[in-house]
């Protein structure tokens, strides 16, 4: 029994150890609830696709989505979410994508709705430029949207035939 020969250093390290675990928070309960004001967001915040392929796939267009998000408590009643093309957009609607809407609906009791753009297949030389299309969340209601979470970025990576 060779660590017998140091019981005060043994007896310091238990004694370290149970302080440090003792001491530390990791067996608290945290309160994790949201209590500042609704917000809404974009998640993911971007998304990319190459238009190749679309081309590969001999396909004239594809769907996107990301959701929309309610940060907060879910309402009892629907929430109507708008949002808008960013001008400093270089996706050209009708050439590189189209969108279904504009408007997105958080249903009552839920914290999520989908917001879909259609990528076209617009068969012509890119040059690979990429193309990049911002949508930016409305405020709705009495709910904001988040200052650094209101911005979708879906970047179009060009095809070059």
């Amino acid at each position: 029994m060779k660590f017998v020969k140091h019981p005060l250093s043994v007896s310091l390290a238990v004694a370290i150890l149970f302080a440090s675990i003792g001491g530390c928070d990791m067996f608290d309960r945290r309160d994790r609830s949201f209590s500042d004001d609704p917000k809404l967001e974009f998640f993911p915040l971007d998304n990319g696709i190459e238009e190749s392929t679309l081309d590969d796939e001999g396909i004239s267009e594809t769907s996107v989505t990301t959701n929309i998000q309610l940060i907060g408590p879910q309402r009892d009643s629907d929430l109507s979410v708008n949002f808008t093309v960013d001008d400093s957009s270089t996706a050209e609607e009708g050439v590189h994508y189209t969108l279904p809407s504009t408007t997105a609906t958080i249903e009552a009791n839920s914290s999520t709705a989908e917001a879909s753009i259609n990528v076209l297949n617009n068969d012509q030389d890119d040059g690979g430029t990429n193309h990049i299309l911002y949508l930016s969340l409305q405020d709705s209601e009495d709910v904001e949207a988040a200052a650094n979470l209101k911005t979708y970025t879906l970047t179009i990576e060009g095809s070059d035939e």
